[in-house]
């Protein structure tokens, strides 16, 4: 029934683009008008299954060209806001969203550095997915197949294609290239998208991607049942002490293997630090140098990882983020920014939400009491439909498509060990997989950027120099700008192709990239 629905929209939808090709509206919107002409005469087409509700002509702005901004809903329900610049380049680029995304989202517009898609006069789209709400609620899931349909993949399967028919209308002409940018959700859409729909677009970026729901969201579980084991989320059982004794001793034990101390881990994998290594508390009270055996187990469950029946079936999270605004306080543990959403951590968020409206469409149900026995069964149709786990893109690499996945070390949201595993399991399916993917670790860098390392790279360039003129992308140059606004690049370092790691050089400002060399490990 559901592969019925989708048939039928897409049908739907070429019958809209043919009607617009062939039908009398042409000689009413008339290519020869104004931008404003044009853009106006938007919001009066009549369309099936797809409704423009607002085409407003923008003026020039001090970064952003003159264009034309349309809001539309796609269905019932996907929301989509498409920019048409008047000074078009030829190209499409949609831009995904974050969390469970909830409003019309694109990061396309600011991604990475340099202007983002509209200042390069891209076409460039966003959807809410086909729901509102906040980016960390999920119970608009609740036995609601059509609305979990839509945000695992129709919604930016459909808004691609309603965007090019637009476009296409709107210009007269066919875009030369589509591509696609995003993180963390965005990043799995990206990667949804080169799996179920290999011919939408021609390049993809895919950053800090979630792409293994239930593999992760077991992952923050079993992180939440170690430090609020009783379910009372205002005492976490991990302290700020016991984050700064963290960082400090891992830093004291690795942080120098890469050449310099700047607190940053080149390769975390090098780093043979134990947990078990802290200095431990007498009995059970807790103190500013030291770790209880409480403390020193649910900090174990970090770096471990889920485990079902006692074996590990998903991966912990590298050393790096401990004690820095943004990494273990935000996504794990606590801190004032996540409480001011009302959680403690995004862990707990993100990880309850799915199993409740996803997993058990019951939001009843009690993360504390859980002891994943029967996991595999419990969340197989959640990922079957969440998951972008399909590690064979023969369609994608026949269609022509090019791939970048790229994440942080020290992200605490998602783990760069499974970026990784996914990385290699494309390489292991399909001998030519170097061809059309790359894979960049971006050292001290927390979820999307931020952190002590630097996380800036412009993709946008990367993907379009591979896929137009087949100039695959090596050495990059990663940036850290000063907080102040003034744009100041305070620190870049090369971002290196994996498994490649950035090298110093021994000599040099540590601060420069130039000082770098790309090496294997």
């Amino acid at each position: 029934m559901q592969l019925h629905r989708v048939t039928v929209t897409l049908a739907l939808v070429t019958s809209f683009v043919l009607a617009l090709a062939c039908g009398s509206s042409l000689t009413d919107f008339p290519l020869a008008a104004t931008h404003q002409e044009r853009c106006g005469a938007l919001a009066q087409l009549e369309l099936i299954d797809l409704r423009i509700t607002s085409a407003e002509s923008v003026p020039a702005g001090e970064a952003t060209p003159a264009h034309c901004a349309i809001s539309g809903v796609i269905e019932t329900e996907i929301n989509f806001e498409l920019l048409l610049p008047d000074d078009w380049n030829g190209r499409f680029m949609m831009g995904g969203g974050g969390g469970f995304v909830g409003s019309v989202q694109n990061s396309a517009l600011n991604y990475g550095v340099g202007p983002g898609a509209l200042a390069r006069r891209y076409a460039t789209v966003g959807t809410d997915t086909g729901h509102t709400g906040t980016s960390i609620d999920g119970s608009w899931a609740l036995n609601n197949p059509e609305r979990q349909e839509n945000f695992a993949h129709r919604a930016v399967h459909l808004t691609a294609e309603a965007a090019k028919s637009i476009l296409r209308y709107y210009y007269g002409e066919t875009e030369q290239y589509s591509y696609f940018v995003g993180c963390s959700r965005g990043g799995g859409q990206g990667m949804m998208a080169s799996q179920r729909y290999p011919t939408d677009f021609d390049g993809i970026v895919a950053g800090a991607p979630a792409y293994d729901w239930t593999g992760l969201g077991a992952q923050f579980i079993q992180t939440q049942q170690a430090i609020y084991p009783d379910g009372h989320l205002s005492s976490p059982v991990i302290t700020p002490d016991n984050l700064r004794l963290l960082a400090k001793a891992i830093d004291a034990a690795c942080d120098a293997k890469d050449g310099m101390e700047d607190n940053i881990l080149a390769d975390p994998r090098s780093c043979r630090f134990r947990p078990d290594d802290l200095p431990r508390c007498s009995g059970a009270e807790a103190g500013s140098d030291c770790v209880t055996e409480v403390q020193l187990a649910a900090i174990e469950a970090v770096y471990d990882g889920p485990t079902r029946n006692g074996q590990p079936f998903y991966f912990g999270f590298p050393f790096g983020g401990e004690n820095e605004g943004g990494g273990w306080d935000y996504w794990v543990v606590d801190s004032t920014r996540s409480r001011e959403r009302g959680v403690p951590n995004l862990h707990y968020a993100f990880g309850t939400e799915l199993y409740k409206y996803f997993v058990f469409s019951s939001p009843e149900w009690d993360y504390t009491t859980y002891d994943f026995s029967t996991w595999e069964e419990d969340t197989a149709a959640t990922a079957e439909l969440l998951n972008a786990t399909d590690a064979d893109l023969g369609s994608f690499r026949d269609a022509g498509g090019k791939i970048i996945y790229w994440t942080g070390w020290s992200d605490l949201a998602l783990t760069a060990f499974s970026t990784i595993d996914y990385v290699k399991r494309v390489q292991a399916a399909d001998s030519s997989a170097g061809d059309f993917t790359r894979l960049y670790l971006l050292p001290g860098v927390l979820h999307c950027g931020g952190g002590l390392g630097p996380g800036q790279v412009d993709w946008l360039n990367a993907i379009r120099t591979w896929v137009e003129e087949d100039v695959a992308p090596g050495r990059l140059v990663a940036k850290k700008f000063a907080g102040d606004g003034t744009g100041t690049v305070v620190m870049s370092r090369p971002a290196c192709v994996y498994p490649q790691v950035a090298t110093y050089r021994g000599g040099g400002d540590p601060d420069s990239e130039a000082n770098f060399t790309c090496e294997n490990p």
